[in-house]
């Protein structure tokens, strides 16, 4: 079930032209590109760059280590643009699936924003009330203390804000339900088992406010509780133990469902979309959606493989399909991901591989180690990198265990080729991949050949001089 109590929970097809857009000063207004009159602004840009930062702290635009290249961003950012319009020109937002996704994320949002309101900025803890759960729970018995630490108050004020967090949540909760409508068939709740499908014309259990709390909902939570229950009662007195389970466990459940829609019903009632942040919020997640639904829908079904096309693959890479043979390999290991990633950027840059061993390892592999090594005492991370890779390649950084690493393959030999049959699922992925890339890729340049694409090269320059030296980073980083 989705919903969770988080209390406690239109293309224009024109002639592409790559003429400039009226010169600007670079700054947070400032337009970098056009698509289809559509603008990409430098504050855009900027929280792309917050986001890659977040999540790839490596990355830096233009000559960092990263080699996140600003040119290259901004022409992703009108691929994505131009995947948001083409999902729009085709409705793809109208379909029930996507509505479903939006109106989850809403009240998802909503009852966040809630509970932030109602509880969150509501706790207050003082210090008399620290002073006085001290005299409580910490001076008395044998391991008493007798001055408050600093561990022990912020245990204390853990606690104590715990505890008003429920108080606050239950109160809340109590509140809603004195003035809601709420009807509950307990007769028919009794009837339901979450191991027979029920097979009658009803379709709820009951109503919150006229809301329907549906069959469905009520028997899969009842399902996954029975198991927990069960998992946690096992032994010799266990069959005992369940005559009392399905009577408790279904009380429990119906009130946790009239919970949720009381408390979603409330988030939504207060239309947290009329505040900009919130609105400004649900726009970025549709975008993402209607880019996500760009590919599942017009993308993916161009690009399922054929079995010509697996079977094609599978001959022209046999090699890649053995099993049972040996490789030599080298390899550099870090104790940390950005200083593989910093390794990994020289060697794209042509540093020499063997030279950084050395200097990495004090002189690298002992001259009196094996050299060839069968594929089965390799890591499963190693070896999936290794089957990607061409003699004299070198792999992406892999996380191995607590390392990470980076692998050059020096030599393959030996070994049998899997059969076809036994490695389809895995041929399946590989040339989906690929395919799904190719397509992609296809239909990205179709639509920009049906675009109007401006690019303002004056302030794109500027951005590029600015993020040679700096880079946005999140408060508090």
């Amino acid at each position: 079930m989705r919903k969770v109590f988080l209390i406690s929970c239109l293309l224009v097809f024109v002639v592409v032209t790559a003429q400039p857009i009226c010169p600007a000063v670079a700054g947070e207004n400032s337009v970098i590109a056009e698509v289809n009159g559509e603008t990409i602004d430098e504050k855009t840009f900027n929280d792309r760059i917050r986001t890659i930062h977040k999540y790839k702290p490596g990355m830096r635009p233009e000559g960092g280590a990263g080699q996140l290249s600003v040119a290259d961003l901004v022409e992703d950012m009108i691929d994505e643009r131009l995947m948001i319009q083409e999902a729009l020109r085709v409705e793809l937002d109208k379909s029930a699936d996507f509505k479903k996704k939006m109106a989850s994320f809403i009240a998802t949002q909503s009852i966040l924003r809630l509970r932030r309101e109602v509880v969150i900025e509501k706790i207050d803890v003082n210090e008399e009330e620290i002073n006085d759960y001290f005299k409580e729970h910490y001076q008395k018995g044998e391991t008493s203390e007798q001055e408050i630490s600093g561990r022990s108050e912020k245990r204390i004020r853990k606690s104590l804000r715990k505890e008003q967090e429920k108080k606050l949540s239950d109160d809340f909760v109590s509140h809603l339900k004195d003035k809601a409508d709420i009807q509950v068939d307990w007769s028919f709740v009794e009837l339901l088992d979450s191991e027979k499908p029920y097979e009658g014309d009803k379709s709820e259990i009951g109503r919150v406010n006229g809301k329907l709390i549906l069959i469905e909902d009520f028997v899969n939570d009842l399902r996954q509780a029975t198991r927990r229950w069960s998992a946690r009662h096992k032994g010799p007195k266990a069959k005992d133990r369940m005559q009392s389970r399905p009577k408790d466990l279904k009380k429990d459940i119906v009130e946790q469902l009239i919970k949720y829609e009381l408390i979603e019903q409330e988030a939504l009632k207060r239309n947290y979309l009329k505040h900009p942040d919130f609105a400004a919020m649900v726009k970025k997640r549709k975008k993402g959606l209607l880019s996500n639904a760009f590919k599942a829908k017009l993308v993916y079904p161009l690009a399922v493989p054929t079995e010509n096309e697996l079977t094609q693959y599978y001959n022209e890479h046999i090699d890649d399909f053995k099993q049972g043979y040996e490789v030599w390999i080298r390899n550099i290991s870090f104790k940390e991901r950005k200083e593989a990633e910093k390794i990994l950027q020289e060697l794209k840059q042509g540093a020499d591989f063997e030279y950084l061993v050395g200097e990495l390892t004090n002189g690298g592999m002992p001259r009196k180690s094996r050299v060839w090594v069968h594929s089965g005492e390799l890591s499963s991370p190693v070896r999936s990198a290794l089957r990607g890779l061409k003699v004299g390649e070198v792999s992406d950084v892999i996380a191995d265990g607590k390392d990470f690493k980076i692998v050059k393959l020096k030599g393959r030999r030996g070994g049998e080729p899997v059969a076809f049959s036994k490695i389809t699922d895995r041929l399946k992925k590989l040339v989906g991949r690929q395919k799904f890339d190719r397509v992609l890729s296809e239909y990205l340049a179709e639509l920009r050949k049906a675009s109007e694409i401006k690019i303002n090269e004056k302030v794109l320059k500027q951005i590029k001089e600015k993020y040679w030296k700096d880079v946005p980073v999140e408060q508090g980083e």
